[in-house]
């Protein structure tokens, strides 16, 4: 027989299981591993799918550039863009000038050739932040497309250097100050950029008199573009200045139904590109509804990313949206890849129909544990 100290011993020990089973049932957690944990625990391979294409279309539209920073001038032989300016007078007399120039400064991050163009005096007024190649506000069209303007140029000029200065007389500030506005045209194939007021180096008419430089306040500036062809719908472009979306859609497949996105690779092909610059960014915000044109409602960006002009292939991670299907496979509507901003300069790109592909990265939830 056990003694009583024994006895006493075997009960604390059995005491001690029965707490430790008890905790055990009633804390362990047996919920699958959170994000941390997976981290923690170890390395867990991804599954790789590539998700099939659907469809893959170009939308565009001339949009307003009026609050873009740049103004750009110029043309070859699909595009051609335009300047305006807008100046707002005081009643005060101009005389007695012992100068008068407009100054228009250049954007060294483009490409600038040398470049001949005309000033020619407008007619009918503008809106800055509505005004195409083909309207001058929201509602009204010009009437002669490009700008409705004087056919006699007012002055000449070329454009050298950091700048572009341009002087006037009494008689030239008398006709600036009766019209509209004035209109830059380019001459000569080639383009060059110009901050706008938006950007530090505002374009400005300057007048200088005993020796006291002042500007006159600048109202408004806007670039107009227009491209002679238009992509056609089923071809796949991206572009800026006259805009060019890429609708993309990718078919949803069930296998990544309640699975953890870790990557999302977009890859496409160019195979033409025309540009003022050397490099551009490519963004990408998925459509928050049906498709019904450039208009539609979009998402927020998932994905901005910079490369050269002339890179032929293009990759961007785009998880979020795929992240977005799996948790809603009803609002898989597309994606929208687009150059940004859309309204900084004119470039375009042709990417290889076909080419795009869309890998994704998942894992499944852990089983419990």
């Amino acid at each position: 027989m056990l003694d009583i100290p024994q006895k006493i011993d075997i009960f604390i020990i059995m005491k001690k299981l029965v707490l430790l089973c008890a905790f055990l049932f009633l804390f362990c957690n047996k919920l699958p591993l959170g994000e941390e944990e997976l981290n923690e625990r170890g390395e867990f391979e991804a599954i790789t799918i590539s998700l099939p294409l659907y469809v893959s279309i170009t939308e565009s539209k001339m949009i307003p550039l009026g609050t873009s920073q740049n103004l750009i001038l110029g043309m070859n032989n699909k595009y051609q863009s335009r300047i305006i300016l807008q100046f707002t007078f005081s009643d005060t007399t101009y005389q007695g000038l012992d100068q008068i120039k407009l100054i228009l400064f250049k954007n060294k991050n483009f490409n600038n050739d040398t470049l001949g163009f005309n000033i020619h005096i407008l007619t009918n007024e503008f809106s800055e932040i509505d005004a195409t190649w083909y309207k001058k506000d929201n509602t009204d069209l010009w009437n002669n497309p490009g700008g409705d303007f004087e056919p006699d140029y007012l002055r000449e000029g070329t454009i050298i250097g950091d700048s572009c200065v341009v002087f006037f007389n009494y008689i030239d500030l008398e006709r600036i100050r009766n019209g509209k506005g004035i209109i830059l045209i380019p001459r000569d194939t080639g383009f060059c950029a110009f901050y706008a007021r938006e950007s530090g180096k505002t374009p400005r008419l300057q007048i200088v008199k005993n020796g006291v430089v002042s500007s006159i306040l600048l109202k408004g500036d806007c670039h107009i573009v227009k491209i002679d062809t238009l992509p056609n719908y089923w071809e796949n472009w991206l572009g800026s200045g006259v805009a060019f979306r890429n609708y993309v859609k990718f078919s949803y497949d069930t296998l990544l139904n309640f699975s953890k996105a870790i990557y999302g690779e977009l890859k496409f092909k160019g195979i033409n590109h025309f540009g003022l610059r050397d490099s551009i960014e490519i963004g990408v915000k998925y459509l928050t509804s049906p498709l019904i044109g450039f208009d539609t409602e979009l998402g927020p960006q998932v994905a901005l990313k910079k490369f050269a002009l002339n890179d032929t292939i293009f990759t961007l991670d785009i998880v979020q949206y795929v992240q977005r299907i799996i948790d809603h496979p009803d609002s898989n509507f597309g994606i929208f890849i687009y150059l940004s901003p859309e309204n900084y300069d004119i470039a375009n790109i042709e990417l290889t129909t076909g080419s795009h592909q869309l890998n994704v990265g998942y894992i499944k939830p852990p089983k419990e544990r």
